[in-house]
């Protein structure tokens, strides 16, 4: 019986990739005057907010004049526009989950500065154990994985990991956990067939199908 349910965000609790990705384009253009394309952006995503930007800007993430500031302002100026509500039920199933006492945890490549507007929005916030962020100079999604298990001291079996790229599922399976591929945001077809290759324990089209699973494998 699982103990512990470990939640990616974008793509998972609500369709926030166009978001991500816009707010980077945008950010560029407004500092540079060029817009990077979609996928420029996207061979980034692994790395945390200053780690994408850095990267697009061609800037040291530790640098004190990276303009996080700029990039946060415009994140947050679109979030009503681009995903102004998680996926119908998200909140909902978090706080359910979080009453009957489950551990749960956020595991996502940002970092708290898109990271917590986020969850606030969304109604999240307080809901999670544990918040583990995005490095901005390696996908720390593994390393942090591990941490969850040595801060709840569980065994990989007792745990579950919800999350949508093909990377959550190999991350998962380096280390013994449990997945749930999530296919329900509009960016999901894109990584069908590498998720499918990859052999995820579950995978969910529709957000709906998320909580009775659990309850199946949490009782």
């Amino acid at each position: 019986m699982l103990k512990g349910i470990i939640f990616d965000m974008d793509g998972t609790l609500g369709d926030t990739l166009t978001l991500c990705i816009e707010a980077y384009r945008t950010t560029v253009c407004e500092l540079t005057g060029r817009t990077p394309t979609a996928e420029e952006v996207v061979s980034y995503f692994g790395l945390s907010d200053r780690g994408v930007l850095g990267g697009l800007l061609n800037m040291n993430p530790d640098a004190p004049e990276l303009p996080i500031d700029t990039f946060v302002r415009i994140y947050c100026e679109r979030h009503d526009e681009l995903a102004p509500t998680p996926f119908p039920g998200a909140t909902e199933l978090l706080k359910t989950l979080k009453m009957r006492g489950l551990k749960l945890a956020l595991l996502t490549g940002k970092e708290y500065y898109t990271a917590e507007p986020t969850l606030k929005k969304y109604g999240m916030d307080g809901v999670f154990d544990l918040l583990l962020y995005g490095d901005p100079y390696y996908n720390a999604k593994a390393d942090n994985l591990k941490r969850a298990m040595d801060a709840w001291q569980l065994r990989p079996e007792d745990i579950i990991y919800v999350g949508d790229a093909p990377s959550d599922i190999e991350l998962c399976h380096s280390v013994g956990v449990p997945i749930i591929n999530a296919a329900w945001s509009s960016h999901a077809t894109a990584d069908e067939a590498a998720c499918l290759a990859l052999a995820p324990e579950y995978r969910l089209n529709n957000f709906a199908e998320l909580a009775p699973l659990l309850n199946t494998l949490t009782t």
